[in-house]
């Protein structure tokens, strides 16, 4: 999985009632109700992307984090570095960011730190190794391992790894949990090249709520989810089945709250996902469509559809 943020796809049709309401709602906004708003600055939730210049202070110190991260990655050492403070509105996030330059001026690398100062993403662009052999699952794995911890990324047992058929390297997953659960979309991630070095590090987490002190059932779960559904599949040449129910935590959206569309990013919340497959009408835009049922209070906080 390339892009760490996935992407929701809803065609637009008439005639399709309260549901499809819902889903013309999602498709033009669900991401614009995700954006982030600063009070420094406009930019955060724009299309955007603003550079502002460090004090000498928190210069030293940025160039001196990433000339420890490039060490640990295995970097190479450019000839002039340049650090800033990063607005971007594209992502809607702000953190810092240092770009080492070879001789002639081109891009050897970039490495990004959030507010606390740690890794949030490296990659280096330079021409990658020769083809040749690609080595072992394992050796790449533990490349990865050793790499990611020393750069201080806080890391386990490996989630998953994949072959990277762009780069015939692997990709190195682990997925975030907190409380034993898994945080929704969140992840670090190390791509290693054929040869076994570091290509890039990229590490997504979002703020999360305070858990639930009594936990909502599963069943209770599937009841709230039910009763939304009734209202808005009745009268309509459309059905459901409910497939299944994950505990995740999850980023509140606007899904089914069009009044949330603009507001900042809220911390993600415990909330029993509810995995739902249309059918009849409905069936014809939407494949799958998913509730998030909020661990704690009930309430239904946002939600997924998938053409």
């Amino acid at each position: 999985m390339k892009p760490l943020i996935g992407s929701t796809n809803v065609k637009l049709a008439a005639g399709m009632g309260v549901v499809a309401m819902c889903l013309v709602i999602s498709a033009g906004h669900i991401a614009a109700a995700r954006s982030s708003s600063d009070a420094s600055g406009a930019v955060i939730g724009s299309p955007a992307r603003v550079e502002a210049a460090l004090d000498a202070d928190a210069t030293a110190a940025l160039l001196a984090r990433e000339g420890k991260t490039r060490s640990a990655l295995g970097f190479p050492i450019g000839v002039s570095r340049v650090g800033h403070h990063v607005q971007d509105g594209f992502e809607s996030a702000q953190y810092d960011e240092v770009t080492e330059l070879d001789s002639a001026g081109r891009v050897e690398s970039v490495t990004q730190f959030d507010s606390k100062g740690r890794l949030r993403s490296a990659v280096r662009l330079d021409v990658g190794p020769a083809t040749g052999a690609r080595v072992a699952q394992d050796v790449a794995v533990k490349s990865a391992q050793s790499s990611a911890l020393a750069a201080g990324l806080a890391i386990g047992i490996p989630t998953s790894t994949d072959a990277d058929q762009a780069t015939r390297g692997w990709t190195v997953h682990w997925a975030r949990t907190q409380g034993g659960v898994r945080v929704r979309g969140d992840e670090t991630r190390v791509q290693v090249w054929p040869d076994g070095s570091i290509e890039s590090v990229a590490r997504v987490e979002h703020d999360l709520a305070v858990a639930p002190t009594n936990r909502l059932s599963s069943d209770a779960a599937r009841q709230i989810a039910s009763a939304n559904l009734n209202r808005w599949f009745a009268g309509r040449n459309s059905g459901y089945a409910i497939q299944k129910l994950d505990l995740e935590w999850v980023g509140p959206n606007a899904a089914f709250e069009p009044s949330r569309i603009g507001a900042a990013e809220a911390p993600y919340r415990l909330a029993w996902v509810t995995q739902v497959k249309p059918s009849g009408d409905a069936a014809n835009d939407v494949w799958l469509l998913s509730l998030f049922v909020d661990a704690g209070d009930g309430t239904i906080i946002g939600g997924d559809f998938v053409e």
